[in-house]
């Protein structure tokens, strides 16, 4: 959902997913002058249909990390927010939201002084406030469900003080469970309510997964055959040899689990390195004693404790009966273990992909392997028409796909791309990625030393697929022109690259024209880009201040701008008023101003 208003020269638009929001803000040149950022307030009025009594909304003034140096004030005692250190840009993200609420918002623009801000008491009238609800992914049309990922060290370590090692969080605990299941962000109880809603008898579960191996999810399946639903499975069982154990941990988990023989099928057929990389389930229900496809549940969620804790991942809940039919029958060819070349054939009819960008809004399915690289192709040329695009990619993107950034955008165009490594943009591509155009904007997965990280790390190190150690940005996604009425967006499980597109077993979908679908990707997304590359910020910050030259004896230090430092006059938003800059497009494109 979107909301914005215009007053006073602030304008503000407001975009929500479920469980974040975005704030885009522009100020007129005019009111540009002296203002020492902005003031952020917001308060929750319940949940929508519900609303909260007058006297029971909870409401605070919005969190800020940075000071400015004059002010003494330590935040290990006082939390510092905007009211006292006003925001210092032009776009801010609330990611503390809960789905389904309506919220409102109030900006104001602050002058004066740092430790004497004007206006110096803020009333309701003063700047712009903006009402809006963040979508609810109870509800079958915008059923995502993001985890936390691991850009959360930091919240991570407020929420959760008592747990300072490790194996605290390993131990069977309240206060460990409680801590998994903050990171999980109900993506595991997301998808524990899909599968219940297979009753019965009259129901049926399809699902193919690649890695298949976490209990909870397991025993899952075992209750629901328990109440005479049809559950069958088919899992990646291919051996590339002894480095590949994804099959070896899937067998150990189906058999701790005690799922019997009869509900599975392993995906054997050759070639051996392909991958059944699916993540798939398929919910089936008696219409007229014949089972029909109603709802598939998709995204980039492994069944393991890594994907769930660790990585960052999607589940999405798709409640279309023609898309469920579509991979009721993918699952059908995967169940006869077909070869590699019967398995493209058969897909290429199933699903046929064109070089030309879906005409009509809705949702098209595409299914690997293939036989060409066209979806490869399709994709390139929808990175290569938006004027603004989101990339999510934890391993090497397509030359073809890369294609579409090394030459020159649109004018007035941005592109973000969200890594797990810079590698990801191919071998020695980032040069040009980001040399070719400043607009390019890259964020890479820089992790911390923490608890957290380590619990993380050792996650995918030790108990995950070889394919998967050290990744923690593991959602594949495509948002083109996010912010207008025809937004484009590709997720699924298959990564952007040749391997997905011929050889694996994979799958993604495109959905064309959904605003709310799209809202919630892109506010995720925004979500983990703005963590990393402020890590990556403050990181490149103190290496300066490292690398400074001593001064002679007995002269002081030349003081420099801290991490932790707002600038104390109007010189801040200089950069963001430089005719065609990055920043300038960004502060305007966020704020709806751009035309």
């Amino acid at each position: 959902m979107r909301a914005s208003l215009t007053k006073n020269g602030l304008t503000l638009r407001v975009i929500a997913g479920t469980t974040n929001t975005i704030l885009g803000l522009d100020l007129q040149p005019a009111q540009r002058k002296g203002c020492l950022g902005f003031s952020i307030h917001r308060q929750d009025l319940g949940p929508v249909g519900k609303p909260f009594a007058q006297n029971e909304r909870p409401e605070r003034w919005l969190p800020n990390l940075l000071q400015f140096p004059s002010d003494k004030t330590d935040p290990a005692k006082t939390p510092i927010t905007t009211l006292t250190a006003p925001l210092q840009k032009f776009r801010w993200g609330d990611y503390t939201c809960d789905p389904g609420h309506t919220y409102r918002y109030q900006v104001v623009p602050r002058y004066g002084q740092p430790l004497a801000l004007l206006p110096a008491k803020i009333s309701e009238s003063d700047g712009v406030t903006v009402e809006i609800s963040t979508e609810d992914n109870g509800a079958d049309e915008t059923a995502v469900f993001f985890n936390r990922g691991a850009a959360a060290s930091r919240a991570f370590n407020l929420k959760f003080p008592n747990i300072k090692t490790e194996s605290q969080l390993l131990a069977d605990t309240p206060e460990a469970q409680k801590a998994k299941d903050w990171l999980a962000r109900g993506v595991e109880e997301a998808l524990l309510a899909f599968m219940a809603k297979a009753k019965d008898e009259k129901f049926a579960m399809h699902a193919a997964i690649y890695e298949f191996q976490k209990p909870r999810l397991l025993q899952a399946l075992l209750e629901a055959r328990k109440r005479g639903v049809e559950v069958q499975v088919v899992y990646h069982h291919r051996s590339k040899g002894d480095a590949e154990y994804t099959a070896v941990k899937n067998d150990e988990a189906i058999k701790a689990a005690g799922l019997p023989k009869d509900m599975l099928t392993p995906r054997n057929a050759n070639p051996q390195d392909a991958i059944m990389h699916n993540k798939f389930i398929v919910l089936l229900k008696s219409q007229r004693n014949q089972l029909v496809p109603f709802a598939v549940w998709t995204g980039s969620l492994n069944w393991t404790d890594g994907a769930v804790y660790g990585q960052l991942n999607v589940g999405h809940a798709v409640y279309r009966p023609d898309t469920a039919a579509t991979y009721e029958a993918c699952f059908q060819l995967l169940k006869k273990d077909l070869g590699s070349e019967d398995m493209r054939h058969e897909l290429g009819k199933l699903t046929p992909v064109s070089l030309l960008i879906p005409a009509q809004h809705g949702v098209t399915a595409v299914l690997s392997p293939q036989e060409t690289d066209t979806m490869l192709h399709l994709y390139s040329a929808i990175c290569a028409r938006a004027r603004c695009v989101l990339v999510c990619a934890p391993f090497a993107l397509s030359p073809i796909i890369l294609a579409a950034f090394t030459t020159k955008p649109p004018a007035g165009s941005l592109r973000f791309f969200l890594l797990d490594k810079e590698a990801s943009l191919g071998k020695g591509q980032e040069v040009n990625v980001i040399e070719n155009d400043p607009s390019n904007m890259i964020s890479v997965a820089a992790t911390q030393s923490t608890v957290l990280r380590n619990f993380q790390g050792n996650l995918l190190l030790g108990k995950e697929s070889f394919r998967h150690a050290g990744i923690h940005i593991h959602s594949k996604i495509i948002l083109a022109d996010p912010f207008g009425s025809d937004p484009i967006l590709v997720m699924g499980s298959a990564n952007f690259s040749r391997n997905s597109t011929e050889i694996n077993d994979s799958n993604s979908l495109i959905f064309r024209g959904d605003t709310s679908v799209a809202d919630i990707y892109t506010t995720e997304f925004m979500r983990m880009f703005e963590h990393y590359h402020f890590r990556a910020s403050e990181a490149h910050t103190l290496k300066k201040q490292k690398e400074q030259p001593k001064p002679p004896a007995g002269k002081a230090a030349k003081k420099s701008p801290g991490v932790i430092d707002l600038v104390e006059d109007d010189s801040w938003s200089d950069d963001y008023y430089i005719n065609d800059s990055t920043k300038e497009l960004d502060r305007r494109m966020f704020a709806g101003t751009l035309i």
